[in-house]
């Protein structure tokens, strides 16, 4: 087992008592910086709501932790629409989008263009919002992310991710699924399958119940190498809502792999360095 420092010092109760653990606390998650998507200005009903949704949906594809809720530490993203032109039977829409950081200051703005059928437009089908969310959320997200950080492949070859156990809700697919696409966006070459030159990367939850209706949700990504041998473990934790992860995690996923993703990436690190 190889001994990896913390990204940071961290307080008690996040720091863990084996050095050999790669601290990151889980973060906070009614408090965690994400993206609130608000409804779109100037879009008749139900489309401003639902195509908010169908943004921030596509933005958590992306790798965004977004949502239309937020939070007081969320960058807010406004979208304003306006009808650019009119043929028989479809529309010209723009929407104009500006990123808002915490404290209400503008940061980025962004415009995309769509011909859609009228009466979908006016009606909010979810068909032509979902198409053009995913259309928009690409640029959306590299206007707000800017390039993504590119760090060296590892030598050994590629990194298999297995699946990750123990959580409830969907949480076991949700948190493999975020943290491969936080990993491929760090730069770490991913591959399928478990090679002689590749490391793995295993995922296990547990929730234990506290008092006040809280359950401690203890997250463990361990790093390994194909013989087994361990590299290092990235260890997160913190007290939730009671019941509140038994669901869907949604946006919770991407703000476990972003926290992780750090301290895996060191763990691959180590192993190029040696």
């Amino acid at each position: 087992m190889l001994a990896v420092a913390a990204c940071q010092p961290l307080p008690q109760p996040f720091q863990p008592e084996n050095k050999d653990l790669v601290a990151n606390p889980l973060l906070a998650l009614p408090g965690s910086v994400g993206v609130q998507v608000r409804l779109i200005q100037g879009a008749p009903e139900p489309t401003a709501s639902a195509l908010a949704a169908a943004i921030a949906t596509a933005l958590q594809d992306e790798g965004l932790p977004a949502s239309t809720t937020g939070n007081a530490g969320s960058y807010v993203l406004l979208g304003a629409a306006r009808l650019v032109q009119q043929e028989a039977g479809r529309d010209q829409v723009e929407i104009g989008w500006s990123l808002l950081d915490p404290t209400g200051i503008e940061v980025k703005r962004h415009e995309n263009r769509w011909w859609v059928n009228q009466p979908h437009w006016q009606l909010g089908t979810p068909e032509t919002l979902k198409t053009m969310a995913v259309e928009a959320a690409p640029a959306l997200a590299h206007a707000i992310q800017g390039d993504p950080v590119q760090q060296v492949a590892p030598k050994v070859g590629g990194v298999t991710v297995w699946a990750v156990d123990g959580a409830p809700g969907d949480g076991n697919t949700a948190l493999r699924r975020s943290i491969m696409r936080i990993l491929r966006q760090r730069g770490v070459t991913l591959v399928p399958e478990v090679g002689d030159d590749t490391l793995v990367v295993l995922g296990s939850v547990a929730m234990d119940d506290l008092r006040d209706r809280k359950q401690q949700v203890t997250v463990r990504w361990t790093v390994i190498h194909p013989d087994g041998s361990e590299v290092g473990v990235v260890e997160q934790s913190n007290a939730v809502p009671a019941g509140s992860l038994d669901n869907a995690w949604g946006p919770v996923a991407l703000y476990v792999a972003e926290a992780a993703a750090d301290g895996i990436t060191a763990l691959i690190e180590t192993v190029n360095r040696r």
